[in-house]
């Protein structure tokens, strides 16, 4: 998200949504039969980013992809948490190391300087941001990977970057061209394609209880 936050600050919003969604596309991309919807989605990216004239800013295209990166891992690591551990409790840790990290960065960024130009309707606007961005969305992820493959996962996200596109059209005046626009329907197109089944087989009755007292110790079963 920080490296998705610096991304729009200097590309497009429905760009950077494009080259985020990357990450997700790469995840439901894994397996044999997906290789022509990698090269849809590459044709994609080269008409978003359109390298032959220099039509994107490379730092923002390097955030994006960064925050591609992250994405990915992301949809990996979250679901692999979600089936070890009961309730959000792996969410509830993950959320204030990520915090953290990102107030960190921002501090080294931004310098004591930065802190001096926060006002109270700014900083109403970021615990609002918060709320909505890093908290509520995570929550439903978390336990939408619990019930779903993460290819299917990744691939119910393909319609993001359309939305973005629209927002940014909406909300920002972004006027997107012909082939940017074009760029980030292929994308679209190659997530949707990438679809397969998506519900994850249901675990066996009683099977987190009995998981959960084989990992547990004579006095925890008290």
């Amino acid at each position: 998200m920080l490296l998705f936050t610096l991304a729009v600050a200097r590309i497009p919003l429905g760009t950077a949504s494009a080259l985020e969604f990357l990450g997700p596309l790469a995840v439901s991309l894994r397996g044999d039969g997906r290789r022509r919807w990698a090269v849809l989605a590459a044709v994609g990216v080269a008409l978003l980013t359109q390298p032959w004239h220099g039509g994107i800013d490379p730092a923002g295209l390097a955030f994006a992809l960064g925050a591609a990166v992250g994405w990915g891992a992301y949809i990996l690591l979250t679901q692999h948490v979600g089936d070890r551990i009961t309730g959000l409790s792996g969410l509830a840790v993950s959320l204030p190391v990520a915090g953290a990290v990102a107030m960190l960065a921002a501090a080294l960024a931004s310098g004591p300087a930065g802190l001096g130009q926060a006002t109270w309707p700014l900083l109403l606007i970021t615990l609002t941001l918060a709320a909505l961005n890093p908290v509520l969305p995570p929550i439903l992820e978390f336990l939408s990977l619990r019930r779903l493959t993460t290819s299917a996962f990744g691939t119910l996200m393909s319609l993001e970057p359309a939305m973005a596109l629209l927002a940014g059209l909406l909300l920002l005046r972004q006027v997107p061209g012909m082939a940017p626009a074009a760029g980030v329907i292929l994308v679209v197109i190659a997530g949707i394609g990438a679809t397969r089944a998506g519900a994850r087989a249901p675990a066996p009755p009683g099977s987190m209880i009995v998981n959960a007292a084989a990992r547990a110790g004579p006095g925890d079963l008290d």
